[in-house]
C-alpha cells in the first residue's frame, strides 16, 4: 500500500480543492482539508470568511464548483454530483439549538432514529442523556433547560443516528463566556466518548485551542494553515496566522547571523537558525508575553492605550521609530503607567518567527 492510499483509507474526511461562489462572487478558494477517525478539526477565523459557507458544503447545501468531498472515501459533491444532506450520514448542530419546542427532551433526542424498534431506541436514548450528564431530564421539555443544558441536548439528538461526522455551526457563541468555559470542555468529551468526528466552526480562539485536535485558520476563503494549536500559535505558516492567533505586533528588523537579528530594541538571538539569508530586512513576530517591563532596561515605548483585565493590565506602546507593541503586567505590580507614561522594556524571544519585509 502506497502512502496516498494509505492516507486516503486513514482520512473520514477529504476536501481537494474546494471552490464555492455565488454568480460572480467566489467565496472559497483552492481549500483542501482531511480529518481522520476520532479527530475533531475546527474552523477559525474572522466573520465573513467562509467559515460556514464552508460548513454548508460539507453538510450538502451549497454545490461545489470545483474539487471533490469525500467522506470515508466517497465522493459526496462534486462540480455535477450533490449528494443530498440527509443521505450524507452527517449530524448537524446549530447555533440557536433548534429543539422542536412540543416535544420532550427524550422525543427530541428520538426524532432521527425513529425507524429503530422501540426497545433500541429506548435504549439509545437513555444511553445518550446519561452520556450528556441530563438522565433526570428526559420529560422535561426545551424551555425548562438552561442554554447549556439545550446544547447537550441538541448534541445528543446529532449523534443518536450515530452519524460518521458532527458539523457545529457556533455552538457556542450564544451562551456567556462562563459557560461557554465549562461547556466546551464537556462536548469534546462527549465527542471522543463517542468516538465521532466532527468540525466545527468559531471565531473564539481559546475556544477553538479548548476543543479542537486541528484548527484551519481562515480568511478571505482560504486556509493559511491546517495544523494544531500549538503549531498554529508558535510555528504560524503565514503573517495572517501570526496575526490572529494571539496577542501580537510585529517589530521590523534586519539579520546579522544565521540565528541573530537587529531591532529598535537591540540585537535579538534564536535558540534555531531564522533561515533568511544575512542582512535581509524582516519584520519579527512579537507576543504580548515576549515583551518584559523593567524599570532598568534601556529601551522605552510611550503609553498609548492601557487596558484592565482584572488580574492584570495590557499596554499599548509606542516606540520612537513609529513601531507599536503589547505588554502586560500583574494589576498588584509596583510599577503602574498611564497613557503618555514611558514604560521601559526589554524582549525576551528563545524563537524568532520572522516575515519578510
Amino acid at each position: 500500500m502506497n502512502a496516498a492510499q494509505q492516507l486516503t483509507e486513514e482520512n473520514l474526511l477529504e476536501l481537494q480543492s474546494i471552490c464555492v461562489g455565488y454568480g460572480q462572487q467566489i467565496i472559497l478558494s483552492n481549500v483542501s482539508l482531511n480529518i481522520e477517525k476520532g479527530e475533531i478539526g475546527c474552523l477559525l477565523g474572522p466573520s465573513g470568511c467562509g467559515k460556514s459557507t464552508l460548513l454548508r458544503a460539507i453538510a450538502g447545501f451549497e454545490p461545489v464548483r470545483q474539487g471533490v468531498i469525500k467522506l470515508s472515501a466517497r465522493s459526496i459533491s462534486e462540480p455535477l454530483s450533490t449528494l443530498a444532506p440527509e443521505h450524507r450520514n452527517i449530524g448537524m448542530v446549530f447555533q440557536d439549538v433548534a429543539l422542536f419546542p412540543h416535544l420532550s427532551i427524550e422525543q427530541n433526542i428520538a426524532f432521527g432514529i425513529k425507524q429503530l424498534a422501540l426497545a433500541p431506541r429506548r435504549e439509545r436514548v437513555t444511553q445518550l442523556l446519561e452520556l450528556v450528564g441530563l438522565s433526570d431530564y428526559a420529560k422535561r421539555y426545551p424551555h425548562e433547560l438552561s442554554g447549556g443544558q439545550q446544547q447537550r441536548i441538541a448534541l445528543a439528538r446529532a449523534l443518536a443516528p450515530k452519524p460518521k461526522l458532527i458539523l457545529l455551526d457556533e455552538p457556542f457563541s450564544g451562551l456567556d463566556a462562563k459557560l461557554r468555559e465549562s461547556l466546551v470542555p464537556q462536548v469534546r468529551d462527549i465527542l471522543k466518548q463517542e468516538q465521532v468526528s466532527a468540525l466545527m466552526v468559531s471565531h473564539d480562539q481559546a475556544e477553538a485551542f479548548a476543543i479542537a485536535d486541528k484548527i484551519a485558520v481562515m480568511d478571505k476563503g482560504k486556509i493559511h494553515q491546517w495544523d494544531n494549536a500549538y503549531n498554529s500559535y508558535h510555528r504560524p505558516a503565514t503573517k495572517f496566522v501570526a496575526s490572529f492567533i494571539g496577542k501580537s505586533k510585529f517589530l521590523a528588523a534586519t539579520t546579522l547571523c544565521a540565528r541573530c537579528i537587529e531591532t529598535p530594541l537591540g540585537k535579538l538571538e534564536s535558540k534555531t537558525p531564522h533561515g533568511y539569508a544575512i542582512g535581509e530586512n524582516v519584520e519579527v513576530l512579537v507576543r504580548l508575553d515576549d515583551v518584559q517591563h523593567d524599570p532598568a532596561a534601556l529601551h522605552f515605548g510611550t503609553v498609548t492605550q492601557k487596558n484592565f483585565h482584572g488580574s492584570y493590565f495590557t499596554y499599548e506602546l509606542t516606540l520612537a521609530d513609529g513601531s507599536q507593541l503589547l505588554c502586560s503586567t500583574p494589576a498588584h505590580y509596583n510599577f503602574k503607567h498611564d497613557i503618555g507614561d514611558q514604560f521601559r522594556i526589554k524582549l525576551s524571544i528563545e524563537h524568532l518567527v520572522l516575515f519578510s519585509r
